[in-house]
């Protein structure tokens, strides 16, 4: 290359021109076919990612219409069920048909209402104040306490570490109260079934364990149990756990699930201490 320039600078100055307005076209090429060259990929790539919008999308919106067509189905044919006389005259069957479409309508207002909020993103929404996160985590296994001698799940709550977050009491306690159902749940029908709230300081984090003795997740499940429209339950919508994380992460927090088929399964929540995360003590 070095001999082809010094021979360049040897010629006359017409032929040096024509060389170096050569060297340039040439380099314009290789510069304008590199751009062309990198806008395509770009374009490809977007075209790829829309592709794989539009596929998710896809996937998502047959989900929805399989959940919402099941309760539809049911209210049709009770409905139906009600224009005959026979069935009608008798108070109750005519109670149970009733009944069943008032339950599958309830369920089916629930599952749009899930759609909304998941839709419309709770993040913005989020009014957060310092909250003892102690005492709500208190109440939400008070409650799973007084409908235990229902469910035949035995709660336990051991000595809850006394700590304050910055949080919206109302959208916290639905990822508490959503995670303790889903526990619940999972051992339906399971003799011995034991549920554990546990709350403890990490670092600067609390730390929030809602733990069941259930049968557990497999590994290839429990990559996708955050994801929405994945759900193991007939007639989930799959949207629970999604909105629990983006609750937590709206908090500024995580939250991790741990399980091994057989031994159960564990939800973990972190959110960040507020101040020290200590109450304050009246004088």
């Amino acid at each position: 290359m070095l001999s082809f320039l010094l021979q360049a600078s040897a010629q006359g100055p017409d032929q040096r021109f024509t060389f170096f307005v050569s060297t340039a076209v040439v380099a314009s090429v290789v510069v304008f076919a590199a751009g062309v060259i990198v806008t395509l990929l770009r374009r490809s790539d977007r075209r790829r990612a829309e592709e794989e919008k539009l596929a998710a999308l896809g996937t998502a919106t047959a989900r929805i219409l399989h959940q919402i067509k099941n309760p539809l189905q049911t209210i049709v044919l009770h409905a139906d069920i009600l224009q005959d006389e026979r069935i009608v005259s008798e108070a109750g069957q005519r109670r149970e048909v009733c009944d069943a479409i008032v339950g599958e309508s309830q369920r089916l207002v629930a599952m749009l209402e899930e759609l909304s909020v998941y839709a419309s993103g709770s993040r913005a929404k989020l009014t957060r104040t310092p909250v003892r996160l102690d005492q709500l985590v208190q109440q939400v296994a008070a409650t799973e306490i007084r409908e235990s001698a229902g469910t035949g799940v035995k709660v336990s709550v051991p000595a809850l570490a006394e700590v304050v977050v910055l949080a919206d009491t109302y959208y916290l306690r639905q990822v508490f109260e959503n995670l303790v159902r889903n526990a619940r749940e999972a051992m339906q029908g399971q003799a011995d079934a034991r549920l554990e709230l546990r709350l403890e300081r990490s670092g600067a984090a609390a730390e929030v364990r809602i733990s069941d003795n259930g049968p557990g997740i497999s590994q290839e499940k429990l990559e996708t149990v955050f994801q929405p429209f994945v759900s193991s339950k007939a007639k989930g919508m799959g949207l629970g756990l999604a909105i629990v994380r983006e609750i937590v992460e709206g908090h500024g927090g995580t939250i991790e699930a741990q399980s091994r088929p057989g031994e159960g399964t564990s939800f973990v929540v972190q959110l960040p201490l507020h101040g020290e995360g200590t109450p304050a003590v009246a004088a």
